[in-house]
């Protein structure tokens, strides 16, 4: 590490783990110890139509749970994951639906949606894309699913979806405007006034991601809320020559090691068309001693050029890893 990043380093306050390092550095987050190099947009960025999310195939997803995803397969037929248990799904590029066909280990389920007419009979929209402010959608889900006993079960539930504003928010991955999505969850395919809320779900969607960053599921006291926020987004590598994904690893640690925050480390490959660099934007010390960083890493493909977001912590080896399973 080199003295003037050492400066930099010594510079940060420390913070007590009551634990686990997930929850010191989310006090520290909490608290706006960091600054991220993120800018909220201007007016006429702002009321750009925000388009449906588009995901590259091997682009994996970090969270705060312990739980990643990888994207295995995307295209018109939609998206499949494939999460740290190798647990298989796949559904549309619209994460306000729930995965259509899932799979794991004991159990296996397929989900169908359709379209909810309002108290006229008049058809209502289906989905929020492209994101506007206040924009609404209906539609009733339709589910069957086997237990490990083989046992098949049946379900119908209605979702009442609603765009309700955009907000400026700290995760671990950095600091994102973000539109906020709430979702609500009604049992049963009928009449509203015959069925009963049983969830309430809310993204945080930020577009320079591509995805949402913050995630919170309330079940009205019947069983614990839950919440899982982005730790990083890793690029897709697979398929890249040997020399490509060294270059991409080596630049990762040298950049984290030795560059001080909003300092730029760059690479390219000319011969396979492939560019990319790395930024720490941001640097903290837990009580314990471990540092960690939040950065901005880039890769450019023929010209195509793609940001992910993420934090990672120094081992005692010396290395800078994403904290995950």
């Amino acid at each position: 590490m080199q003295k003037n990043d050492k400066e930099d380093f010594r510079s940060m306050k420390t913070w007590k783990s009551p634990g686990s390092w997930f929850v010191a550095i989310m006090v520290m987050l909490f608290l706006g110890m960091t600054g991220c190099a993120s800018t909220r947009p201007g007016p006429s960025e702002a009321a750009k139509p925000i388009p449906l999310p588009v995901y590259q195939e091997g682009t994996t997803f970090v969270y705060t749970n312990d739980r990643w995803e990888t994207v295995e397969k995307a295209g018109p037929e939609g998206v499949t994951w494939r999460n740290h248990l190798g647990h298989q799904s796949t559904g549309s590029a619209d994460f306000t639906y729930r995965h259509t066909v899932w799979e794991t280990r004991t159990r296996s389920g397929r989900r169908s949606f359709r379209a909810r007419s309002d108290w006229l009979g008049n058809p209502v929209a289906t989905t929020l894309w492209p994101l506007a402010p206040g924009k609404t959608a209906r539609y009733i889900e339709s589910g069957h699913w086997q237990d490990e006993k083989g046992k098949v079960h049946a379900y119908e539930s209605q979702w009442r979806l609603e765009v309700t504003g955009q907000s400026r928010i700290n995760v671990m991955a950095g600091e994102f405007d973000v539109w906020e999505i709430v979702a609500r969850r009604f049992s049963g395919g009928g009449a509203y006034k015959k069925s009963r809320l049983r969830e309430i779900r809310t993204w945080y969607y930020a577009p320079v991601v591509g995805h949402y960053v913050r995630m919170e599921r309330h079940f009205l006291g019947r069983r614990p809320n839950r919440s899982i926020e982005l730790v990083a987004v890793t690029p897709p590598v697979k398929g890249m020559p040997a020399a490509a994904k060294n270059k991409v690893q080596t630049i990762f640690q040298q950049a984290l090691e030795g560059k001080r925050s909003g300092t730029v480390q760059r690479w390219q490959l000319a011969q396979h068309a492939l560019s990319g660099a790395v930024t720490p934007v941001a640097t903290f010390r837990l009580k314990n001693g471990t540092y960690c960083r939040q950065y901005i890493q880039k890769l450019n493909r023929a010209g195509e050029e793609t940001d992910f977001y993420g934090l990672a912590c120094r081992t005692e080896a010396g290395d800078w890893e994403i904290p995950r399973r």
